[in-house]
């Protein structure tokens, strides 16, 4: 009995931003370095020393645990089946039924790609109208646009949209020896119309 898990990307994955290795697979305990595309064989064993706490682990007073391959690849399956990872046991199946496994697990990939392309578009909607989100992709969703064959969005200029022009106030200043002689010609005006006979 042989049990192998298959992945259709690789685990770790190298973070170009951070300079270092990130997205591990374990479960169980056990870590496992998975390649895109091929089956990773599981030992039938694995031993290794739990510890309850830090005070256990600084007196290095441990609990010995083994789980088989089996539970390993099951495990890994239950936690990352929606990223398209399968296990089976490939001493028994047969190729057709190899082939058949490694297409559901490109086919559930591909639509667990498609979550991050519109996870990221939605941030990028939510960016362009002024809220919190960002305008570029990092390197994984960059990979998932290239796999659909798709680009990602880019910022576009938004031309700005004329402004109505504010009122424009005119400040005059009037000579005051003018200002006199207008009143005093209003008045003149004013006092003549009352003055006037009325014709009948």
């Amino acid at each position: 009995m042989s049990w192998a898990i298959w992945s259709p990307e690789d685990y770790p994955k190298w973070d170009e931003e951070n300079n270092c290795m990130t997205d591990y697979r374990q479960a169980l305990g056990v870590q496992v370095i998975l390649k895109a595309g091929e089956w990773t064989r599981l030992e039938d064993f694995y031993k290794h020393t739990r510890y309850e706490s830090w005070v256990d682990a600084a007196g290095g007073e441990g609990r010995e645990s083994v789980v088989s391959g089996r539970q390993v690849a099951e495990r890994m399956v239950g936690d990352f089946r929606l990223r398209g990872i399968r296990a089976a046991d490939i001493d028994r199946i047969s190729e057709a039924e190899k082939a058949a496994i490694e297409a559901d697990g490109r086919e559930q990939n591909m639509k667990f790609r498609k979550l991050f392309i519109n996870r990221f578009e939605e941030q990028f909607r939510v960016k362009t109208n002024g809220g919190p989100g960002r305008f570029t992709p990092n390197t994984y969703e960059l990979e998932c646009y290239r796999l659909h064959n798709m680009t990602p969005p880019e910022v576009v200029q938004r031309l700005q949209q004329p402004q109505a022009q504010a009122p424009v106030v005119i400040e005059q200043k009037i000579d005051p020896e003018m200002l006199q002689q207008l009143v005093a010609q209003e008045m003149a005006r004013q006092m003549e119309a009352q003055t006037k006979p009325k014709s009948k």
